[in-house]
């Protein structure tokens, strides 16, 4: 009986060794199938997402893939989370990013409160940054910065003030308003305050030297006009757009090129 549990125990602690799921304690969050990154880069972007898993308890994968057979790369993204057992909790939250090399396509697919956490603003900011790395080919600090911008926009959600659209022009436009009428304020007191020794008049008599000005003819010209365009943002609703993926799970995400 002693052999046997000894036997087990080993061949437990060599299957931990050898298979990269079993020692993370679940599936890898880094799947380089594409082989992007050297073995040390995967591990230190292992490391960092599963400490954000840990610390959030929202899912964190990255998959990058030669070739998508012909497939849509956002259903792609979304089988490849649900059908591979990630995501935390009841509601499977999760972050999925996904790389396709055969013609450069990148995906976000986000489930649970991972679409809450990354809504579709915050995917275009961090994707803004991201994809300067993506199309240089630097693929390891793209990924260590995308993660990096993950920790903020997780943690401002954990905080109850998930980075948003919405809430920024609203925070933005506070701001002007508030600055505008501090500046008014300030012009006006100092206005006053240098137009104490000055009397009202009620005519005009007081500042014009006597016989010095005759008016022969009036008329109104115009002069020119001004037009001020702003410009229409084309969606000022914030939040995550989401869909359904084909196990029937709320998928929030989004895709484009690098």
């Amino acid at each position: 009986m002693k052999k046997l549990t000894s036997l087990i125990f080993t061949f437990l602690l060599i299957l931990s060794l050898t298979s990269p799921a079993f020692a993370a304690g679940g599936l890898p969050k880094i799947a380089d199938e594409a082989g992007l990154l050297t073995t040390y880069e995967e591990e230190k972007l292992e490391e960092r997402a599963q400490i954000l898993a840990d610390k959030y308890h929202i899912d964190v994968v990255i998959l990058t893939v030669d070739s998508l057979n012909g497939r849509n790369i956002t259903a792609y993204a979304d089988d490849y989370f649900d059908y591979n057992g990630y995501g935390i909790g009841s509601n499977h939250s999760g972050v999925l990013l996904m790389l396709s090399m055969e013609y450069r396509d990148w995906a976000i697919s986000t489930c649970g409160d991972g679409i809450k956490a990354l809504t579709d603003y915050g995917q275009e900011q961090i994707m803004d940054d991201v994809l300067d790395y993506l199309g240089n080919d630097e693929y390891y600090e793209g990924f260590r910065a995308y993660l990096e911008l993950l920790d903020v926009y997780f943690e401002a959600y954990e905080n109850g003030e998930p980075i948003d659209k919405s809430r920024n022009i609203v925070f933005d436009l506070l701001i002007a308003i508030g600055i505008g009428a501090l500046a008014g304020f300030i012009t006006i007191t100092v206005m006053k305050s240098g137009m104490k020794t000055v009397k009202p008049q009620r005519g005009a008599q007081s500042y014009v030297t006597q016989n010095s000005y005759k008016l022969r003819h009036q008329r109104d010209l115009y002069l020119y006009s001004k037009t001020s365009r702003t410009r229409k943002e084309s969606s000022s609703s914030g939040g995550s757009s989401t869909h359904r993926s084909s196990s029937g799970r709320s998928h929030g995400g989004s895709r484009g090129k690098f």
